[in-house]
């Protein structure tokens, strides 16, 4: 998303923020709340997004200080004084006068040539820009905060679903052994085989049931509102390969566009300002100044020496500042600011190889991830069949109920391996996309035609 569409969408005070949180909650206590109505819910209420809000706007007033340094200053002063003054004259003894004066000034500054105030607001600038960089990354760490929690809730959900057909179909084989150990078909050890199974099958539904309520407050965490239900992901969404199909290609994409090295590479810019605004310590500067000042006295001349009555002074001139000896600070802020400079270059390379080790990686994560969930689903039609033919073989007595526990162990692992393997495609695909640079909210709105109460 634009960096300026997303700001618009930034809650501007508590009561706009509120009803947008409110409005979006009102249409999902329709039904189930889908991932992109989660999404907006998180732009109003999730703090790490509020935080770089507040991180960025606070950055953008660092140029309008240093800009103001740039400008005409102008500064007004009065003062009033209470005067007495005792003098000895030609051994005449003391004249004492007592007497009011008070006066105000004046003065308008304009800097001339100053660069180390130019390349200070230049800094600042590109400081700001960072920020900038920083926020836009910051709402792709958003988009993915959400779609984790979101499916989080999913595949708590599938595993849930897993373990309650797990037990029900433990419970039924425990049933019919129990039964045929009744009529003498099969010893009691099978009974037992059968019961340890049910109820470790019970255990891993509790499991699950308290897996889906952690990953449910995850979510609320974000959106600041309590999660009843989510819409499912429709099975039937394809999983496809990542375009380009080149980790090479991705790896230049994300050289271009990923915000953390981009943010790095202006971090780079601002230091080398700060390199010159540090150097610029050694220069003149030249300030223009229009001063005029005003004061009055009742002082007794004769008695006091002081002026009596009205004064004031108008002036016009420009002022020279060579700085000649600072105690080595100037110099030593040089040497600062260059060693900051190599920090920042040797981070901004560090950067680089590793958004490109980690854009490879996840790469080659994604396309094993397409690879993962069709053989998962061949491993799923696989068990079935393997359960069928233990099932048979149980019937006629060649194989043990553990035999058939396993198979259906098996079967539903298969199930539920299937379905982890398409949420990780799902991640990884996003995690992809924000290591390039291009993620943003486009791709869920593309995920959410995928995502429905009904599937």
């Amino acid at each position: 998303m634009p960096f300026k569409s997303i700001m618009n969408r930034l809650p501007v005070n508590c009561l706009s923020a509120s009803a947008l949180a409110l409005a979006v909650s009102m249409s999902a206590q329709a039904g189930t709340i889908d991932l992109m109505q989660s999404y907006e819910l998180a732009l109003q209420q999730d703090k790490g997004l509020a935080t770089a809000h507040a991180s960025l706007l606070a950055s953008e007033e660092n140029p309008n200080q240093t800009r103001a340094q740039l400008l005409p200053s102008l500064s007004v002063g009065a003062n009033t004084a209470y005067n007495k003054t005792s003098n000895g004259r030609n051994g005449q003894g003391d004249l004492n006068d007592d007497y009011n004066s008070n006066g105000w000034s004046a003065t308008l500054r304009q800097p001339v040539f100053n660069l180390n105030r130019w390349f200070s607001h230049e800094q600042t600038k590109f400081l700001t820009e960072a920020a900038r960089t920083n926020f836009a990354k910051e709402q792709q760490a958003v988009i993915l905060r959400v779609s984790e929690a979101y499916f989080a809730i999913l595949r708590a959900e599938d595993k849930l679903s897993t373990a309650v057909a797990q037990e029900e179909a433990f419970k039924t084989q425990l049933d019919q052994t129990r039964q045929r150990f009744e009529v003498g078909l099969i010893a009691e050890t099978d009974v037992l085989e059968a019961q340890a199974a049910y109820d470790d099958a019970r255990v891993t539904r509790i499991l699950a049931k308290n897996s889906l309520t952690v990953a449910s407050e995850n979510l609320r965490v974000i959106i600041n509102q309590p999660v009843d239900d989510v819409a499912s992901l429709n099975k039937d969404m394809p999983v496809n390969a990542p375009v380009p199909s080149s980790a090479e290609a991705w790896v230049d994409s994300a050289v271009k566009g990923n915000l953390t090295l981009k943010a790095s590479r202006q971090n780079i810019t601002a230091a080398e300002s700060a390199l010159r605004t540090a150097k610029s310590g050694h220069l003149p500067t030249v300030d223009a100044v229009a001063s005029y000042s005003s004061s009055s006295s009742n002082a007794d001349s004769a008695r006091s020496g002081a002026f009596d009555g009205d004064n004031s002074q108008t002036a016009f001139k420009l002022e020279l500042n060579l700085p000649i000896y600072s105690g080595g600070a100037t110099s030593s802020k040089v040497r600062q600011a260059g060693f900051q400079l190599q920090q920042a270059q040797e981070t901004s390379d560090n950067t680089l190889r590793r958004v490109a080790a980690d854009t490879r990686s996840l790469y080659q994560t994604v396309t094993a991830d397409i690879d993962r969930v069709e053989a998962r689903m061949l491993g799923i039609k696989s068990n079935e069949s393997a359960l069928e033919a233990v099932k048979a073989g149980y019937e006629v007595g060649t194989r043990t109920v553990v035999d058939v526990l396993n198979a259906q162990r098996n079967l539903f692992a298969a199930r539920q391996d299937y379905l982890d393997a398409r949420y990780d495609f799902i991640i990884n695909t996003l995690k992809l996309k924000q290591a390039a640079g291009s993620l943003d909210e486009s791709d869920l709105q593309v995920l959410n035609k995928w995502v429905s109460a009904e599937a």
